[in-house]
């Protein structure tokens, strides 16, 4: 019926041609609209074949960039099983080029499509091979591109990326046949402010840490939220943290595990020097603004704020560290149904 409509519009126009009775702009639209019909149908016939497309060519359709972990040699040689995973199924592969280099150094026989340096890429899917630090840094570089990330854990707990090597080849097999998740994930952003000008800014999938750093003095530090005083706290730092996040230095700080699929920003003083001061769950509307008070150690500025555990940055007495909800979120592909309490207690559980 479809391609029947498509003939009849070309025949009309032609019919008017020949009779010399034609107005161009009709017959432009009458083109148009028939061409809009064939393309329609095409992409309904694609859509109805393409879940009967054998496994590989549902790959040769599929680009991945690689990131991997730089400094694990003795574990590099599942990079090299993933690729020839990927490649045995005629995926496009490109990779970071500095993980690329660590695996030739280490004698790994690798073949890249395509290499690419910090965020200058494109894919269909991230795979981050590492620990939950390498799956971290991936999702800085995917930034706002909105490309899921899967998770290979070559670490030690892994929260985020949760693929054992052992069951790669099934975890690309469901890749290939469409059987996974994708979760969404809140991330926040924080800003550096030096007289009144934002001097540093970036978003965290997991969380900021403001730090003495190197000083052995505590530090004093004013939290606001909203405009209105929380508190003045004594410590060697504050941690905000998103719900992904929880499970990270914020759990070693004694702060509560959220489901990572909830919204809300989580404040945790490190070691702070007081007997009723605990974690605060502040809502994902809020804005938390924290200064820095003046430093034990005259002319000396050793004290630190951490975005993600990477993104480090000197601060000093009178900064202003503003965060908030960031805009962007990060796109998590999860293979593994099981529950996250269940997670909690395999992980941490003794």
């Amino acid at each position: 019926a479809i391609l029947f409509m498509f003939t009849l519009n070309l025949v009309i126009v032609l019919r008017n041609i020949c009779r010399k009775n034609t107005n161009i702009i009709i017959s432009c639209l009458i083109i148009r609209n028939a061409f809009s019909t064939l393309f329609w149908l095409f992409k309904v016939e694609i859509q109805e074949k393409m879940p009967n497309l054998h496994p590989e060519l549902m790959m040769l359709l599929m680009k991945f960039a690689i990131f991997g972990n730089t400094y694990q040699a003795k574990k590099s040689s599942h990079a090299v099983t993933l690729f020839k995973l990927l490649k045995k199924q005629g995926a496009e592969i490109g990779m970071c080029r500095e993980f690329y280099q660590f695996l030739v150094s280490e004698n790994m026989d690798i073949e890249a499509d395509q290499l690419f340096d910090g965020d200058d890429f494109t894919a269909d899917m991230v795979i981050s091979i590492g620990g939950d630090g390498t799956f971290l840094k991936a999702a800085r570089r995917v930034g706002r591109k909105g490309i899921p990330i899967l998770g290979i854990n070559t670490g030690r707990l892994g929260f985020l990326a949760d693929i054992s090597p052992e069951e790669m080849e099934g975890s690309i097999d469901r890749l290939l046949n469409d059987r996974f998740n994708v979760e969404s994930r809140m991330m926040l952003c924080g800003q550096v402010i030096r007289n009144n000008e934002v001097v540093y800014k970036s978003n965290v999938l997991n969380d900021i840490v403001i730090h003495r750093g190197g000083d052995m003095a505590i530090s004093n530090f004013d939290v606001y939220v909203n405009g209105q005083l929380l508190g003045k706290f004594q410590a060697d730092g504050i941690i905000l943290s998103t719900p992904t996040g929880s499970t990270a230095y914020n759990l070693s700080a004694g702060g509560p595990v959220a489901r990572p699929d909830s919204h809300m920003i989580i404040l945790t003083p490190i070691c702070p020097h007081s007997i009723g001061t605990r974690s605060i769950l502040l809502s994902r509307n809020d804005e938390i603004e924290v200064i820095i008070g003046p430093s034990r150690t005259p002319n000396e500025e050793n004290r630190k704020i951490a975005f993600d555990g990477d993104g480090i940055f000197n601060i000093v007495s009178e900064d202003r560290i503003r965060i908030y909800e960031a805009v962007e979120t990060t796109e998590i592909a999860k293979l593994d149904e099981g529950s996250f309490l269940q997670v909690i207690k395999d992980k941490l559980g003794d």
